[in-house]
């Protein structure tokens, strides 16, 4: 069963031993960010902020720490993530409508955003920045509503900048925005598979609640928001409403994005917050963009967009996984054994491929998800003047600083297998029973004490 609400998917985590509390009081300028990420650095698991300086509401962090958490938000096992994922996108289920929502509970009056624990991530950020808000915007042409998920610099008690970058909400502003005032509804504080569905590329003609509901399993509760007219999900934390502001476009940022860097955008319409409503004790998502939740979302969408053609063409391919940190532009490919020459046509077919920047493709007996393992068999197992194939001046992406005037760039990908190049030589290794010993010995030894038994540590 589905999760309804981010509190029970808290819950699940919290029963599975995956949910951490901070209650010391921590700042959410700096050093709220500075806290998730050294924990997601330290343990797969979210976390929840019980004590933010200078705010009641808790903030929940790192809510989809690895694939583990989004499996089990969508009910299924691990292993079975990437195929039940990409089945369920073809199967979309309608939301469901209600009268009346958690969401709605209490309204704020006056606005005044600065009340909530928004967080100012980076060094260099301009300000506070929301990353966890749910966009929602009605197509003048269509009737449909349109969603997405993106980050709103606040600017003021009740004005906050919207980047809406990517299509299909970033061509409704630039159709209609700057002739008439949009409505917008934002939600803030969504449960995992929700949120996913938000980030997701658009499907011409199917609401991405729509989309949430077929990952899901069940449909999506929604409720039509007072202000606006929109519908949004019922159970969400936050509900922010009003309209987009032609007139307060400016460029906006630095903001720490998902590639590492500080990055400024132009033309950043004003969201006028006319109306703020919330759930009785509200939390707080908050979402760190060079985080693990950021990698564990870009990979699984991208795996389950190109896995699946991959492996009908290569079918001697066995996994794919994608490097942390690098938004899904770097790929390690593991693959059975097999002529070098399909390894070659493997690599172009990869770099070809929208946002892949460089692939690595490793032997079966190479653990992909282990960079020292990795580095030792590009290291072993290649020749740069043979096994490396460069693709020059293709379409890069706009979070890239590296890239060539006018948005170009150049892929790598690296034969690491060294099939036919080192055949013969076994890689050193441990026999399994070996190795669960050394499992079992390195647990007791982490778990127990750290001084000889009869020293005492006072």
């Amino acid at each position: 069963m589905a999760f309804r609400d981010l509190r029970e998917a808290l819950e699940a985590f919290r029963a599975a031993g995956r949910l951490l509390e901070v209650a010391r009081p921590v700042s959410p300028r700096y050093e709220l960010a500075a806290v998730i990420a050294a924990a997601a650095r330290t343990r797969e698991a979210a976390l929840l902020f019980t004590a933010v300086r200078g705010h009641t509401a808790p903030v929940a962090a790192n809510v989809m720490y690895a694939r583990e958490a989004l499996a089990q938000a969508m009910g299924v096992a691990p292993p079975e993530l990437v195929e039940r994922f990409r089945e369920r996108l073809q199967t979309p289920l309608a939301p469901r409508s209600v009268t009346t929502a958690p969401v709605n509970a209490q309204v704020a009056e006056p606005v005044d955003l600065g009340q909530w624990p928004v967080l100012t991530h980076y060094e260099h950020d301009s300000g506070p920045y929301i990353t966890t808000g749910m966009a929602a915007v009605r197509d003048p042409t269509t009737g449909r509503i349109e969603r997405t998920i993106c980050r709103m610099e606040l600017r003021g008690k009740d004005e906050l900048g919207m980047a809406f970058v990517n299509p299909p909400t970033s061509e409704i502003y630039r159709r209609w925005g700057r002739e008439r005032a949009l409505p917008v509804a934002v939600v803030v504080g969504l449960e995992p598979v929700t949120f996913l569905a938000g980030a997701l590329p658009a499907s011409p003609g199917v609401d991405k609640l729509a989309a949430a509901g077929g990952l899901r399993g069940e449909p999506v509760e929604v409720f039509t928001a007072p202000l606006t007219g929109l519908d949004v999900p019922a159970r969400a934390e936050l509900l922010l409403e009003g309209e987009l502001d032609p007139a307060g476009e400016r460029t906006d940022g630095p903001f720490g994005e998902v590639s590492g860097y500080g990055l400024t955008f132009a033309d950043i319409p004003a969201f006028r917050v006319r109306r703020l409503s919330h759930r009785e004790q509200p939390l707080y998502h908050a979402l760190l963009p060079t985080g693990a939740e950021a990698d564990a979302l870009l990979g699984l969408v991208v795996e389950a967009a190109i896995g699946p053609q991959v492996r009908g063409l290569f079918p001697f391919l066995q996994d794919i996984t994608f490097a942390p940190g690098t938004f899904g532009a770097s790929l390690v490919v593991r693959v059975r054994p097999t002529e070098r020459t399909r390894v070659r046509g493997l690599l172009h077919h990869l770099l070809s491929l929208d946002r892949v920047k460089k692939v690595v493709v490793v032997a079966d007996d190479v653990d992909p998800s282990d960079p020292l393992e990795v580095e030792w068999s590009v290291v072993t197992r290649s020749q740069p003047d043979v096994d490396l194939v460069v693709v020059e001046d293709v379409p890069g992406h706009p979070i890239d600083p590296s890239c060539h005037k006018g948005l170009r760039t150049a892929r790598l990908g690296i034969d690491a297998t060294g099939f036919e190049r080192v055949a013969g030589r076994r890689k050193v290794g441990f026999p399994q029973e070996a190795r669960d010993v050394a499992r079992e010995v390195v647990e007791r030894l982490v778990a127990g004490p750290v001084l000889p038994a009869g020293h005492d540590a006072g």
